[in-house]
């Protein structure tokens, strides 16, 4: 036989011999060989090309006590205070911290009776106000360690941290992307005070200070955004007040997606005397923006006869609040 044919029979027997060697191994298996498409491999990737593992989809961050809306499933009850500053600033900075965030889960089961889930909530004043002379634009910012430590503290008891802003003649919004560290935490909301919200010429401790309706729409959107890009749940913007000229053009603030608005009530006296601050309010309350009371264990029980008003007695008012605050 001429070299050239023996050369392509040894080519035929090889080919022969591979393929069915290949046939062997697949019976052997037991897994059939799966069907491919033109320029693909049978896994169906393109050639010589590795399986990918599928990206897994993150999980949504919720609240401590899970889901990612507050209302109407919960309804918020804590303290408020700085760590080791006393009585002065609100009942927290009384003692061990962690005892005092005991305490408030216990002093807020009564208010779970309608079958609302309880959210423990401390105020912690990040940003304060102070005389214009101890402090530039009369207001001092905390550092993010101080904040970090009341994050912990009520973190243990499954709650949120409420950031205080009292921006003296700074604004709100300034005083607020501060701490957007903080606020990209599902954890973490804010709580301004229009009342030391002052102006260009107006000294903290001499008169109150005031807001309107387009500052706290400014606030608002940046908290809309900043959830949104963080895929945050729901997050507390609320503010305080006692008199209704400290927000201004009131029915001219805007609901958001992703903000759980809350105006507290923070009138000072004996029942009478808060329900009636009570009242007026919730006369110029927005729909939207949900009721909240404070109650003040020190000025609440300064007067004769004045008494802490109950948990019963809170919640018999019109509208119930869902969010209540002991100072």
């Amino acid at each position: 036989m001429p070299q050239r044919e023996r050369s392509l029979v040894r080519r035929i027997r090889l080919a022969l011999l591979t393929l069915s060697t290949a046939l062997a191994l697949g019976a052997c298996s037991g897994i059939p060989p799966e069907p491919s498409v033109a320029g693909q491999s049978a896994g169906g990737g393109a050639p010589g090309a590795e399986q990918q593992t599928p990206t897994p989809t993150p999980t949504p961050k919720e609240l401590p006590q899970g889901g990612r809306q507050i209302f109407p499933a919960y309804r918020l009850v804590g303290y408020s205070g700085i760590k080791g500053s006393g009585p002065g600033l609100g009942r927290a900075g009384v003692g061990n911290i962690d005892d005092r965030m005991t305490e408030m889960v216990e002093r807020a089961q009564p208010y779970g009776k309608d079958g609302r889930k309880i959210m423990p909530v401390l105020e912690y004043i990040a940003t304060m106000v102070h005389p214009c002379k101890n402090a530039p634009k009369c207001r001092t910012a905390s550092t993010d360690d101080k904040i970090q430590e009341h994050l912990d503290a009520v973190r243990k008891v499954d709650g949120i941290l409420l950031l205080a802003i009292q921006p003296g003649r700074s604004d709100f919004l300034t005083e607020v992307k501060r701490y957007e560290k903080f606020l990209k935490e599902p954890d973490v909301g804010l709580a301004l005070d229009p009342e030391w919200r002052m102006g260009p010429n107006q000294e903290p401790m001499h008169t109150f200070g005031s807001t309107d309706a387009k500052e706290l729409n400014q606030v608002s959107a940046y908290v809309e955004k900043l959830v949104a890009d963080n895929d945050l749940p729901e997050k507390v913007l609320l503010y305080h007040m006692i008199r209704v000229n400290w927000v201004r053009n009131h029915d001219e603030l805007k609901p958001r997606p992703g903000v759980a608005f809350i105006l507290s009530v923070d009138g000072i006296g004996d029942q009478k005397l808060k329900e009636g601050t009570w009242k007026s309010l919730m006369a110029v309350k927005p729909p939207f923006v949900h009721p909240g009371f404070k109650l003040f264990y020190q000025e609440d029980t300064a007067g004769k006869g004045w008494k802490l008003m109950t948990p019963e007695q809170v919640m018999a008012l019109t509208p119930t609040p869902e969010y209540v605050l002991y100072e």
